[in-house]
């Protein structure tokens, strides 16, 4: 500001002089171009930086506090000595905490011996001769559902063969008492023929020739009767015969079907076995393996905890760095105590450290997580970013404390130093920026010199943010204005002009 002031009050003594003089040689001024470089506005962000004062902390930095107390049997660092996360930095006597481990152990190995025992060969071997049961009682039980077939089979064909036997039974009854009444009959007519023989003797007894003829027909009828009796004979062999086929028959029939029976029997009694025996395997596998195993894996389980409660006991008697970085402090010594709780080791991370200042309300505003600042202290300048913004002002100072990290800068930011820290408070986004050293205040207003058709034309413009080096432009100009750059005392509203190009302010 200061530095347009005094330009602008250089300009108006220029042009006062100008005026004055110009009485003497007017032709020469009206004809006299001003050089000047011009730039149309570009579009970008105008930041404004604030300094603050800032302190220098390590980013990290801890206490080392041991977990037990005993007798520091090793030390192994020394103040300002450089430690990486992890390094041992000293031992406390361990023996008791290593002979609980080695129980733990034990106890360990024992459960796991106890889960192998019952989830390894026997179990297998016991799977193995059950299903092979199994097995063998299906092969059983489809050999009597053979077995039934067959016997259903031959009790059918016996069925037809008692119906075809009951049939000849029948036929052969029929035929013997046909064969019988047949016998009967001739026998009747036997009879009267023997009748009629002692009649005709007692009547004619001297008739020969009667008497011997009737002889014989009473010959050739009981040649008659005889064969009616062989017939009835053989007729009553026959029905005997079918009598004994049919009775052989239904013997062979019941025994079949009684043996039926029984292999049917049997065959439920193997159905019900077979279905006792999967439901247990069912049961043995899906319930008492995994209650088993849930059981032995507890135990397990319970072992581990122990083993690694005892392991982590044991780890706390070596103490180890929690972070990187240089000692600050040591607390401890060789045969000494150490208590449990008492800090023994002060460790501080110098590759990243943290700076601490505090910002007004309005500044913390437009502060944000990531945001790029700058410490300087020496006049060295430090890269940073901020980490932290707070949220709840102080009860004394009413300012909002920021921290920024900064990496890398060693022992150029000590600790608890004092530093200049250099945020962007205010930024402004526009599609028009200007150099600041184009812009001239007169009464409180702005305006920029533009070259239009080669002729500065004197333009009044709406500043928004600036700096030192830019500025936005909210109302004046477009993004062809052709603004001038370049200040002398010659530059006034009308003055023509002459452009000057690169090359020109190259050579």
């Amino acid at each position: 500001m200061k530095k347009k002031s005094v330009m602008a009050l250089g300009l108006a003594v220029t042009v006062g002089a100008a005026t004055l003089t110009g009485c003497g040689s007017s032709k020469k001024t009206e004809t006299e171009k001003v050089n000047v470089e011009v730039q149309t506005p570009q579009s970008g962000e105008v930041t404004l930086d604030t300094d603050y004062i800032g302190t220098v902390s390590p980013e990290q930095q801890v206490y080392v506090v041991p977990l037990v107390s005993g007798t520091v049997t090793q030390v192994n660092y020394a103040v300002g000595d450089t430690v990486k996360e992890g390094d041992v930095l000293f031992k406390i006597d361990d023996e008791a905490a290593q002979l609980q481990m080695d129980n733990a152990k034990a106890v360990y190995s024992q459960a796991e011996a106890g889960v192998n025992v019952a989830t390894g060969g026997s179990r297998h071997l016991q799977n193995y001769q059950t299903e092979k049961g199994i097995d063998s009682m299906e092969d059983s039980l489809d050999t009597v559902r053979d077995s039934i077939k067959d016997m259903e089979s031959q009790i059918g064909t016996l069925g037809d063969q008692e119906t075809q036997l009951t049939q000849a039974v029948s036929g052969a009854q029929a035929q013997a008492n046909a064969k019988n009444q047949a016998l009967a009959q001739e026998q009747v007519k036997l009879d009267e023929m023997k009748k009629a023989l002692e009649a005709l003797e007692a009547a004619n007894p001297k008739d020969d020739a009667a008497i011997a003829e009737k002889k014989a027909e009473i010959q050739t009828q009981e040649t008659v009767v005889a064969n009616a009796k062989l017939e009835l004979t053989q007729a009553q062999g026959a029905l005997s015969q079918a009598q004994s086929g049919l009775s052989s028959v239904k013997s062979g029939k019941s025994q079949l079907e009684s043996a039926l029976e029984s292999t049917k029997s049997q065959k439920e009694t193997l159905k019900d076995n077979l279905k006792t025996t999967k439901k247990t395997y069912d049961i043995t596998k899906n319930e008492v393996y995994p209650e088993t195993d849930a059981t032995y894996a507890a135990q397990l389980e319970q072992a581990n905890v122990a083993l690694e409660s005892a392991r982590y006991q044991l780890d706390m008697y070596t103490v180890k760095a929690p972070i990187s970085g240089q000692i600050e402090s040591i607390s401890v010594e060789k045969d000494s105590m150490a208590s449990a709780g008492s800090p023994a080791y002060v460790i501080s991370n110098k590759d990243s450290m943290t700076v601490t200042f505090n910002v007004a309300e309005k500044a913390k505003d437009e502060l944000q997580v990531g945001d790029a600042i700058e410490v300087e202290r020496n006049g060295e300048i430090f890269a940073g970013t901020i980490t932290e913004v707070g949220t709840m002002a102080g009860p004394q100072t009413r300012l909002f404390q920021v921290k920024a990290s900064v990496i890398g800068a060693g022992d150029k930011l000590p600790s608890g130093v004092s530093v200049k820290v250099h945020a962007t408070t205010q930024r402004e986004e526009s599609s028009l920026v200007i150099p600041y050293d184009a812009i001239y205040f007169s009464a409180g207003s702005a305006y920029v010199y533009c070259v239009e058709d080669g002729k500065l034309v004197k333009t009044p413009i709406t500043v928004g943010l600036m700096n030192d080096d830019e500025a936005t432009v909210v109302d004046g100009l477009n993004g062809e204005s052709q603004v001038v750059t370049t200040w002398s005392s010659k530059l006034r509203d009308g003055a023509e002009v002459v452009v000057k190009t690169e090359a020109e302010d190259a050579e």
